[in-house]
């Protein structure tokens, strides 16, 4: 086992050595555009759910917690995912009243032209998920399902489904690093949010990597309860050797729902090189990703338009 570790080390490194010329902004975003051509096939994102994200670009901003003008996308084959809240679950023996949930809405500000095509996403957190190491090492936490109760589920829910009534909102993205114990819960929370929602609009969900590798618990998923799961292919910590590993060969992730999108950042090298190994036929027989881009800053024209420019004729 530590051979292997050191072995999934020296792969990652690698990879960081031959992406270091990576670096955040425009001369990141150009090079890293390029490479994803060669995870694209002829084929359509994966739509398990029927055609619902098919309709939605194939690029998307990732629009966080700070002040954002993303106005200069207008016109642009691009969309904003923007977090839209952020839902606190407590553990019921917090003692909070009724055991419910804190909200806390969007606090910056945030704008985009009228025809952008938006995704409100809603970033979950609890206590399990604070303590270190809760994700990376999930599964060697035990499994006994946490304890929430019906009533936090559904408060969580009315909250998910009502951004599905915002302006111009095309979609619903959840973001929740669920540790083992709470997958439980996880999936009738999705399971629940897919009945409230319009048939028309679809469920993103973002993905651990490890999630769309070698631990395919969302293949339990019903069929039809998410219509894509975004693998996040940075701040991986522990996981990153592994899954650097993994995207050398050129496969494409096992877990079906994983199969359509990629989630990547302008600031780490690594995010880089996993989709900058040299083509070979495997890469070339993947399907087409819908690409979502995080920056650690607010995005300016500049960085926007290198991504874009390889993107759009």
């Amino acid at each position: 086992m530590h051979t292997a570790k050191i072995r999934g080390g020296v792969v990652a490194m690698l990879f960081v050595c031959l992406l270091s010329g990576f670096v955040a902004g425009p001369r990141f975003a150009r090079p890293l555009s390029r490479r994803f051509r060669h995870w694209q096939g002829s084929e359509a994102p994966h739509t398990p759910s029927g055609q619902r994200m098919g309709s939605l670009p194939g690029l998307f901003f990732w629009a966080w917690e700070r002040p954002e003008d993303l106005r200069f996308l207008e016109k642009k084959d691009a969309g904003v995912a923007f977090l839209a809240k952020t839902i606190y679950i407590p553990a019921p023996n917090e003692n909070l009243r009724g055991n419910s949930l804190h909200i806390r809405p969007r606090l910056q500000p945030f704008r985009v032209a009228p025809s952008t095509p938006l995704v409100a996403v809603v970033r979950i957190e609890t206590r399990a998920g604070r303590q270190a190491a809760a994700y990376f090492f999930a599964a060697a936490r035990s499994s006994s399902p946490a304890h929430y109760t019906a009533q936090q589920r559904a408060h969580a829910v009315a909250e998910i489904a009502d951004l599905a009534n915002l302006p111009n909102v095309r979609a619903i993205q959840v973001d929740f690093d669920a540790t083992v114990s709470e997958r439980a819960f996880y999936s009738a929370l999705l399971s629940d949010v897919r009945e409230k929602l319009p048939s028309s609009v679809p469920l993103s969900i973002t993905a651990l990597a490890s999630w769309c590798i070698g631990d395919a618990w969302l293949e339990q998923l019903p069929p039809g309860t998410i219509d894509e799961a975004v693998p996040m292919l940075f701040r991986m910590g522990p996981d990153a050797a592994n899954v650097a590993k993994f995207l050398s060969t050129g496969a494409d992730f096992p877990v079906r729902a994983c199969q359509g999108s990629l989630g990547v950042t302008t600031d780490e090298p690594l995010s880089g090189a996993m989709l900058g190994a040299a083509p070979n036929q495997a890469i070339r027989a993947t399907r087409n990703k819908r690409i979502y881009i995080f920056a650690p800053r607010a995005w300016t024209q500049p960085a926007a338009e290198a991504v874009l420019q390889e993107w759009q004729p």
